[in-house]
């Protein structure tokens, strides 16, 4: 078959068992191509297709129509939609008490606490969320995704109607600590479920989604919050989450749960129902992909002579699993010391203590880099279909990185224009949002292997909560002990830090299947610059 390309370089790929082999060919030397396959029936279970690759910036003008291996968008948008549906419950029950504290202390309140109740109401939220978090991977691997987020949902509209109904300060605890358990145990298990049903284009920007509707629902509650009692704003969000729980009672289980539980009929409707009509061959090549990788696993545990099991310890300690663990679980803790968070909880302190020529309006500054925070954020949900993880992550750090430092020195000689100050401040907080704040949570369900992904990745999202509480804890000694800019050259020099690490570490994800980026680990580098450039595998797959 004959086919005219106009592009400068086209990939030429030719299968090889599971490793593509890639060849370049230049325009200049080659006017037309023939492409030939070798047959994998022995990989799938369907008929032998042949394959086109081009690089993204090539245009292909094809004798017939090509057969696209994006999935249709409708059965992303379903599981899009109740997963940031659920996303935005969650920021209701977060925000909820930044609008319930300033209203109980108001005269005329009928409900009366103290400092040390208000301290519990906040207090035992966190701790909710942290055990919810740790029991969530357990659950998940044992009921899947689906249920773990019912329970979860369930838990928090029964928090919410406790909080409206109560009379006393004990069943208000009660309600905020199932909101809490209910927030913490749904983390993880959304953040999963979107990743594993989502296209690999489109996982890393629909799996970011999940923090900006996190964050629509602290702004809405706070909305609701400033013109409406704290009781009607309780019941309004039991109704909001009741909707969720019913909308996803109807939802697919995600088939790669289905899969690793011998499901694999249940799996193969999933996979017809993303695809949709007319696509059952690209819905069955899925399929038997993973479960060729599912294959693999337990073919690589029996030559080990391992316990083909879940809950086999000794699979914790393979390279395949440790080095995607270390990576984004150091990635995750060090965001925290660079000062991701800690300028969302601490913005008024940290502004306040600047030194300038006395025209920086602390107000106005918050809430500008309140609205760059959210902007950024949904600038980098888009950014993700075309942009690299490593190119948002590294230029994430190094332009945080160099913000921050610029901002200590600023503060160091004292008495510089407010608003040569809030120029850096606001380039800090864009350059962090759109990486190091989207990324690192976004990344553990797409690089954990799927084996231990609920484990192990509900362990991350633990530690990242008890990280974030001690640092929250500690960062009013630390900043009156180091000063502004001691605070700023501290972040600066993390975020430097971490990009080099992601620089050395870090493996690019975009466009490639799940399957795929676990069959990377399976490489014996541990540098991403030191791996084999000849087994990578791509995703931009086109059949003829």
């Amino acid at each position: 078959m004959c086919l005219f390309v106009k592009a400068k370089r086209v990939r030429v790929m030719e299968i090889s068992g599971s490793i593509w082999h890639e060849d370049l060919l230049d325009e200049s030397r080659v006017k037309h191509f023939h492409f030939y396959t070798l047959s994998v029936s022995h990989k799938m279970n369907m008929e032998t297709q042949e394959y086109l690759m081009t690089d993204f910036n090539s245009p292909v003008i094809p004798q017939r129509k090509l057969e696209s291996w994006t999935r249709p968008i409708f059965g992303q948008t379903v599981v899009a939609v109740l997963v940031y549906l659920t996303a935005i419950c969650n920021g209701l029950s977060s925000g909820y008490s930044a609008i319930l504290l300033p209203q109980i202390r108001a005269n005329g309140s009928d409900f009366e606490v103290n400092q040390e109740i208000e301290s519990w109401i906040v207090s035992i939220y966190i701790g909710a969320t942290s055990v919810g978090c740790l029991m969530s991977g357990v659950i998940m691997d044992l009921w899947g995704r689906r249920l773990t987020v019912q329970i979860a949902v369930f838990c928090i509209t029964i928090g919410w109607i406790s909080i409206a109904a109560c009379g006393s300060y004990p069943l208000m605890l009660v309600g905020r600590a199932l909101g809490g358990f209910g927030k913490g145990f749904s983390t993880p298990a959304v953040t999963f479920h979107v990743e594993e049903m989502a296209d690999p284009r489109l996982r890393g920007a629909l799996s970011a989604c999940v923090l900006l509707t996190y964050s629509i629902g602290i702004m809405v509650i706070s909305l609701l919050g400033t013109h409406i009692s704290w009781r009607i704003v309780a019941g309004l969000a039991a109704v909001i989450t009741f909707i969720d729980l019913v909308g996803y009672s109807l939802l697919r289980e995600s088939p790669v749960w289905l899969v690793r539980n011998n499901r694999v009929d249940q799996a193969s409707e999933v996979y017809n129902w993303l695809w949709g009509p007319g696509h059952q061959p690209q819905a069955e090549r899925e399929l038997q992909e993973l479960l060729n990788r599912v294959k693999d696993e337990k073919s690589l545990l029996a030559n080990d002579s391992l316990t083909i099991s879940k809950w086999n310890l000794t699979q914790y300690l393979q390279p395949q699993v440790l080095k995607p663990f270390f990576i984004i679980h150091i990635f995750n803790l060090i965001q925290v010391v660079c000062g991701t968070n800690l300028f969302i909880f601490y913005a008024v302190d940290i502004i306040s203590g600047l030194k300038t020529d006395g025209g920086l309006d602390i107000n106005l500054t918050t809430n500008l880099t309140s609205i760059v925070r959210v902007v950024f954020m949904a600038a980098s949900c888009i950014t993700l279909v075309w942009v690299g993880r490593r190119t948002m992550s590294i230029s994430s750090g190094v332009g945080s990185g160099v913000a921050a430092v610029i901002l200590g020195t600023l503060v160091h000689f004292q008495n510089v224009p407010a608003w040569f100050m809030i120029v850096f401040i606001l380039l800090y907080v864009a350059f962090n949002t759109y990486g190091f704040f989207v990324l690192p949570p976004s990344m553990i369900g797409e690089i954990l292997p799927s084996k231990i992904r609920c484990v192990l990745g509900a362990y991350i999202f633990t530690m990242n909560d008890i990280a974030m509480f001690v640092a929250t804890k500690v960062f009013p000694s630390v900043s009156r002990t180091i000063g502004a800019e001691g605070l700023f050259w501290s972040f600066g020099v993390f975020s430097l830090l971490c990009s080099l690490f992601l620089y050395l570490m870090l493996p690019e994800t975009k466009g490639r299947s799940l399957v795929q980026i676990e069959k990377y680990f399976l490489q014996s580098n541990v540098l991403w610059i030191t791996r084999n450039k000849k087994q990578k595998t791509t995703d931009t797959q086109i059949k003829l």
